[in-house]
């Protein structure tokens, strides 16, 4: 029935998709549906940010059938200063040139920014969703959430927000890839994987202001027998590199394919969501990170700091509520593995992941925007 639905909806759409985050990259939300949509058969367009080397839009193929990658300069430099009915124009002349390189008008234009084409008006008849899974994307929420057909976001805290300027608006939770991974891992990578008995992964990018440094700095220096695999970007001159360079127990992945997530997370005996999650806005932005989601997917425990969407789902997360209980609750998990990396807690985990699939939730947009008789 999901596919079925989903089909009528994306079979004959064409859809633009306009990211705060570039397709190449760590995958998260927007990635996500672009992929699962033109799995659907839609062909579906997904706009990078702006890029100061170009001077005309390109369109380039991606790995994906139906599925391609737009780059572009800046429509105009200092746009959002413009008149608003002088910016919408300048939108729409530029979204119409879109069309005619792709040879097709566009049926949906779904943002996930509100830095850039904020005042979806430009869009004029196109079907227009806006949605926001970060609560630091804060530059023009109120002219996005007004101009938009309907919004979806991730988080209370984000809907809270949103529901002052629109009436639609509904949450709908990260979902999961559920692409069949056909690579593997490369044998620098498994070697990676077999250096120590015990493994412990953080995913994500390593030089992020939220992550706590610190906490991670004491886990390292106090658990010496254990691998700590950090998977994601970082600068050499980065502060997390400098702190922990020279332990022993770290292996330095740097980023790595989307793809291949699974394959490593699958090889793990722990997982870490590990950011300062103490104040109000640091609780509000990390409460519902992507990456929960790839975790839970794998099975294997995950230890975490306070994740909001989680608190009333103990059975996922191996959770506390602040950080300085941290460390007491991970020397808990690692000296408890069997039981908590048990058949039946990683089912758990599992079917969660599985009960939030990207289809599942691109199949509840798709039942919202009929409910408002956005689609037939």
């Amino acid at each position: 029935m999901t596919e079925i639905m989903i089909n009528k909806f994306c079979s004959l759409s064409s859809i633009l998709i306009i990211s705060p985050e570039p397709w190449d990259g760590h995958f998260v939300s927007k990635h996500h549906y672009a992929v699962t949509l033109a799995e659907t058969g839609s062909h579906v367009y997904f706009l990078n940010p702006p890029d100061s080397s170009l001077s005309n839009i390109e369109v380039k193929n991606t790995h994906y059938k139906n599925l391609w990658q737009v780059k572009a300069p800046q429509i105009a430099k200092g746009l959002r200063f413009y008149p608003g009915f002088l910016r919408r124009r300048l939108e729409q002349k530029w979204l119409e040139r879109l069309e005619v390189e792709i040879n097709s008008r566009f049926t949906c234009i779904w943002l996930f920014e509100n830095s850039r084409f904020y005042d979806m008006g430009f869009t004029n008849q196109h079907l227009k969703i806006y949605h926001q899974v970060d609560s630091n994307q804060n530059f023009h929420i109120p002219d996005a959430a007004s101009s938009a057909d309907i919004c979806f976001c991730t988080t209370d805290f984000i809907k809270k927000e949103l529901q002052v300027f629109n009436d639609r608006v509904y949450k709908i939770h990260h979902g999961v890839s559920e692409l069949v991974q056909q690579n593997s891992l490369s044998n620098n990578q498994l070697e990676h994987l077999s250096l120590r008995d015990i493994n412990v992964a953080l995913v994500g990018n390593l030089d992020i202001s939220f992550l706590d440094r610190e906490l991670l700095k004491s886990l390292i220096e106090l658990y010496p027998k254990v691998t700590f695999h950090l998977i994601g970007g970082y600068r050499k001159s980065g502060e997390l590199f400098s702190m922990c360079s020279n332990f022993e127990n770290i292996v330095w992945w740097d980023k790595v394919e989307s793809s291949l997530i699974p394959l490593v997370l699958e090889q793990m005996d722990i997982l870490l969501l590990l950011y300062k999650a103490e104040d109000q806005f640091e609780l509000e932005q990390l409460a519902s990170p992507h990456k929960v989601m790839e975790y839970l997917a794998s099975g294997k425990v995950t230890v975490a700091t306070y994740t909001d969407e989680y608190k009333d789902k103990s059975e996922l997360l191996e959770m506390v509520d602040k950080n300085s209980d941290y460390i007491s609750k991970f020397d808990d998990v690692i000296n408890n593995l069997v039981q908590y990396n048990s058949l039946e807690n990683q089912s758990k985990r599992k079917i969660f992941a599985k009960e939030n699939t990207c289809s599942k939730q691109l199949n509840k947009v798709i039942s919202y925007l009929k409910t408002h008789n956005l689609i037939d």
